[in-house]
């Protein structure tokens, strides 16, 4: 259950995600209920098929016995159109990220014998010995969190005599095809939507399959807050990717049941439960301690080789969210303070890859700037008020909430445990914002600007001279106290990555050294220059408040493949595959002047072969993927990309081979022979029809064992990996 942050913090309340989550049955199938001839293959039991991406099937339920009155004005009508276009968006999002061995057949969920079944045969020696003698008269079916589960999902069940064969009460339903998770939806007024009037939403999983893998949930929508214009779409989105998220498996009752997985195994079923997910350190946090997860974490604070476990909210003997003070904007924090501050950030892509029931497509994770490269102590209640880090602050002044997007005041909330950090102000705090800038004509001596290119700097800029004001001579640069400071909107624009320049109502560019203070001609006093916050990537400064784009609109998907070279001859092992395709996908990202956002999948072959496949995911913003690729392949053919790795040079050849682009990523096709690509290329052109993608082909060559290490203040491998 996520919470909705009214900008101040004052009116948060508590998560109630493990509350809920804790009152439901984890039903999983139940092989003694049904006689071996009504086993039919809509079970779903683990296969060795290779994952493809999860399928998630929604259904709307009603709710006209729902625990409150709802306004019959249209309002209902259009919580759940916004419910489900919601739905859609993040279903579809997480289907480029997670993926599972496919379920075969229809997809069928259990029933609850504890429900239909009033007295089970207690005689160990009885043929039927457990199975069910009498029948529930008050039985109406299965629910999930409130939510009826349609009879045509569900299993059948049986009557059993003492000896003898079972008479069939109901049978299979038809099941859901191309199914791998149901999800219900509900909008409401429920209880909980009363008692907690900042719930957005709250959700939980209801049913396993044999492998313990969640197979159906529900998420329940709190009305008002669907028609509420203080809750754009974008919000409501990202609040159910939230939900969607503890439904697939980012729970405290999930975590012992995640699984521990054979490196590289397809099949589920050499998988072991994992002995040990969640623990209490010394000192009494709790924490979870999955490999990947703390890898993650580590790379995260700029301390790779230490071995951590990520510190979980403390909301009990369980948590199903991670602690604020430490992951402030990962996606899976208790606390919602809008979409355009939260990521999906890679420790929690990490974690349902450590669960053992997905595959998971890293490249999708956004970048998560709190905290990046500021080492082991950081987030700790002993040191965020000591000044030691910037991100958190003392007081209660105003200034820049962490991102730059919005002014901010120094405040705290519940999951910070007295920790204080600049939080976006009530109204009007953003920069991004046009309409939040003073009306025409109205006295502006600040020079703030509100534009899309805007962002929040700490300073104290004004046309007018100050009291005893000594730096209007540019030789005179003496260091500003925080408390002398507030927050102004100016515009900014990147130069290059963690390079700036900024521009005042009126004034010229002038170039934002980060770390340093500067003037701007035409006014007195000073602007500071954030250094590791603005310009960390490419992916414009729209990138996080524009809407999410569907993927049914993102237009087509392309394939570019890289052959590396570089002298001699030399097979490198898969850790050394994995470190050498993130340093490429960094420079190709480099090349083509945009974010990760396009690029997704990446790999290296065996024999040297950099695959990545390029889609525009959401949220995404630039040029469309076909000019992207198109203006890629022409500049690999004319300047080859050169990256340097541990010593050894790897440069790409020139672009050659031919990819057709396909909205369809199964239908992508590898390596196709040079002279069948020619061939129908010539076939096409015949047609008159012009479909073609280039793929850039580069061999790689030698390179000695290397181990990268993320250094603070950049994004992925560095230390040894650069673009030359």
């Amino acid at each position: 259950m996520w919470l909705l942050l009214l900008l101040l913090g004052d009116a948060a309340s508590r998560c109630l995600h493990d509350e809920t989550q804790k009152s439901m049955s984890l039903l999983r199938p139940s092989l003694s209920q049904l006689p071996a001839n009504f086993r039919s293959s809509f079970l779903t039991l683990p296969d060795s098929r290779d994952p493809q991406p999860l399928r998630i099937q929604t259904c709307y339920i009603g709710d006209p016995g729902s625990e409150g009155v709802w306004d019959p004005e249209g309002d209902g009508m259009r919580g759940r159109s916004q419910a489900m276009s919601a739905v859609r968006e993040a279903a579809q999002r997480i289907q480029g990220i997670l993926a599972v061995p496919p379920v075969q057949g229809p997809l069928l969920l259990s029933r609850d014998p504890a429900q239909y079944c009033h007295a089970v045969w207690g005689d160990p020696e009885t043929p039927n010995y457990h199975r069910c003698s009498l029948l529930n008269p008050g039985y109406k079916g299965e629910s999930c969190l409130g939510a009826k589960i349609p009879d045509a999902h569900l299993r059948g069940y049986a009557l059993w005599p003492e000896q003898g064969p079972p008479q069939l009460v109901q049978p299979d339903g038809s099941g859901v095809q191309n199914a791998d998770f149901l999800l219900y939806v509900r909008v409401a007024h429920t209880s909980k939507c009363h008692q907690e009037p900042s719930i957005i939403a709250y959700a939980a999983c209801c049913q396993l399959d044999s492998e313990d893998r969640p197979l159906a949930g529900t998420i329940v929508y709190c009305a008002q807050h669907l028609t509420s214009p203080s809750l754009s779409h974008n919000d409501t989105v990202m609040a159910t990717l939230h939900e969607l998220l503890h439904t697939l498996g980012f729970s405290g009752q999930l975590f012992k049941k995640w699984r521990d997985c054979p490196s590289g195994s397809s099949e589920r079923e050499n998988c072991s439960t994992r002995q040990q997910v969640i623990m209490r350190d010394e000192w009494g946090q709790l924490l979870l301690t999955t490999p990947t997860v703390s890898h993650s974490l580590a790379k995260h604070l700029g301390v790779l080789g230490v071995s951590l476990g990520v510190p979980l909210e403390e909301e009990g003997p369980l948590s199903s969210h991670w602690e604020a003070r430490l992951l402030q904007g990962s996606i899976m924090t208790a606390i919602f303070d809008g979409a355009q501050r939260t990521r999906l950030d890679p420790i929690t892509l990490a974690a349902f890859k450590d669960s053992g029931w997905y595959q998971v497509n890293h490249s999708a994770a956004e970048e998560l700037l709190w905290g990046r490269g500021s080492g082991l102590e950081f987030g700790l209640v002993t040191t965020c008020g000591t000044g030691s880090s910037d991100f958190f602050c003392t007081g209660s002044g105003l200034g820049c909430h962490y991102l730059h997007l919005d002014k901010g005041r120094c405040s705290s909330d519940p999951m910070l445990e007295g920790c204080r950090m600049y939080k976006p102000l009530a109204n009007g705090s953003e920069c991004w914002k046009k309409e939040n800038g003073l009306p025409p004509g109205a006295k502006n001596p600040h020079g703030e600007i509100h534009h899309s290119q805007s962002r929040c700097f700490l300073a104290n800029l004004t046309s007018q001279p100050l009291p005893g004001d000594k730096t209007s001579h540019h030789s005179q640069n003496p260091p500003l106290k925080e408390e002398e400071l507030t927050g102004r909107c100016y515009l900014h624009q990147c130069t290059e990555r963690g390079a700036y320049k900024v521009q005042l109502k009126g004034s010229p560019w002038v170039p934002c050294l980060p770390g340093k203070t500067i003037q701007i001609p035409g006014y007195f006093g000073l602007l500071f220059c954030p250094w590791g916050r603005l310009c960390q990537t490419n992916e414009g400064a729209d990138a996080v408040t524009s809407p999410p784009v569907s993927l049914s609109t993102q237009g087509l998907l392309f394939q570019l493949s890289l052959g590396l070279a570089a002298p001699g001859g030399y097979t490198l092992g898969k850790e050394q595959r994995e470190e050498l395709t993130e340093a490429v996908l960094q420079a190709l990202g480099s090349r083509a002047g945009t974010g990760r956002c396009y690029f997704h999948s990446p790999s290296i072959t065996a024999n040297l072969m950099f695959t990545v496949h390029m889609w525009k995911s959401p949220g995404c913003q630039g040029p469309s993927v076909g000019m992207l690729h198109r203006a890629l392949t022409l500049t690999l053919q004319e300047k080859p990309i050169k990256v340097y790795y541990g010593g050894a040079s790897f440069t790409t050849e020139d672009s050659k081979l031919l990819v057709t682009p396909d909205s369809n990523p199964s239908r992508m096709h590898l390596g196709l022979p040079t002279g069948l690509c020619l061939i129908m290329l010539i076939l096409v052109c015949a047609l008159g029809t012009v479909a073609y993608q280039k793929r850039a082909t580069l061999q790689v060559g030698p390179s000695p064992s290397y181990h990268s290490q993320a250094l603070p203040g950049t994004r992925g491998p560095a230390g040894g990996i650069r673009e030359v």
